[in-house]
């Protein structure tokens, strides 16, 4: 019987074990939040030397709209985390509010991998053709699907007792193994775009903006990728409970940080490699803020650039004229 003596034994040990593992969660997720507001303060000299001054571009409003809507996600989060004595209707709020404001998050940070790319291959329409279908495929249809059918699978009762935090009661995991499956598929998808272009397009890697764009491209493959896996493996693999969520929200805050980070990356060299221009010493690449650049110049195609006064003759490195276009393109 339901009420069999046995049965609320039962209840009483998985309530137990579902209160404890969602604990277990939100000590991780505020590790998440303490992630963000370090990396935040970290990059702020940086952000306001490099990107207040910045003329409006297409990187920049991704830039600041995923640099400050990060705080406004990890509000939802706590709303819907660590409140106790939430009514069914208020946690089945927080939770569709938390899980698409996080889809939100990692949506906005692939934009910035797709476009990042895309400058990376010195905008080919080909390509372009194929991540626009790639994200409006994985991103705006698939995953917009699993996410809804996921929501729609997510039942919260009332509990017999009270200081319960928010726990769902029935819940399909697998449907959100699923949406980071196809997370996965499309970094993978990515990263061999970039493996390409930079075998087949920049082989030399002759200057330091190109070799940037690469490296911080593999730190955000490597990094987000191992999450990915870790949450599909955790969602598959750990019995019922809040610890299927273990690394969710710390892979979100790590696609915001990843992101931005690689933008403000991007303009702290360009930053490095324009003085270094500018003192003549001619090793470097023409800076992120440099919107004149000829585009031209991506391939090695040689072009007449602003330069101050010369005092003497100096020779300047084909990295720096190379690098002139590629900018442009970022930009």
């Amino acid at each position: 019987m339901a009420d069999s003596p046995e049965a609320i034994q039962a209840l009483i040990a998985a309530l137990v074990e579902g209160y404890r593992t969602t604990k277990l969660v939100n000590y991780v997720t505020i590790s998440g939040y303490a992630l963000v507001v370090s990396d935040f303060l970290h990059t702020f000299p940086d952000e306001v030397r490099l990107m207040w001054p910045a003329p409006l571009s297409f990187p920049k409003v991704l830039f600041f709209a995923l640099r400050y809507y990060i705080f406004v996600n990890s509000v939802f989060s706590a709303t819907y985390s660590y409140p106790t004595d939430l009514s069914p209707e208020e946690c089945a709020t927080g939770f569709r509010r938390i899980t698409l404001s996080s889809q939100m998050v990692v949506i906005v940070s692939e934009v910035i991998l797709f476009f990042r790319v895309y400058a990376f291959s010195g905008k080919n329409k080909r390509l372009l053709v194929w991540l626009v279908c790639q994200f409006i495929g994985m991103h705006a249809v698939a995953k917009v699907y699993l996410l809804v059918k996921y929501i729609q699978s997510v039942k919260f009762i009332q509990f017999p007792f009270t200081e319960m935090l928010c726990m769902p009661a029935e819940v399909d995991n697998k449907l959100l193994s699923y949406v980071f499956a196809l997370l996965l598929a499309s970094i993978v998808t990515i990263m061999l775009i970039m493996l390409y272009l930079a075998f087949m397009k920049h082989k030399n890697f002759n200057n330091n903006l190109l070799r940037v764009f690469y490296r911080d491209g593999i730190y955000y493959f490597v990094l987000l990728s191992g999450f990915a896996i870790a949450n599909i493996v955790v969602n598959t693999a750990s019995p019922e409970g809040g610890l299927k969520y273990l690394f969710i929200n710390m892979e979100v805050n790590l696609h915001a940080i990843l992101a931005t980070r690689m933008i403000l990356h991007l303009r702290l060299w360009a930053e490095r490699d324009r003085t270094a221009a500018a003192l003549g010493s001619g090793s470097g690449a023409v800076g992120a803020l440099d919107y004149s650049a000829d585009p031209s110049t991506l391939y090695g195609s040689k072009s007449k650039l602003l330069s101050a006064i010369n005092f003497k003759n100096r020779t300047v490195d084909s990295s720096f004229q190379s690098s002139a276009g590629y900018n442009a393109h970022w930009n």
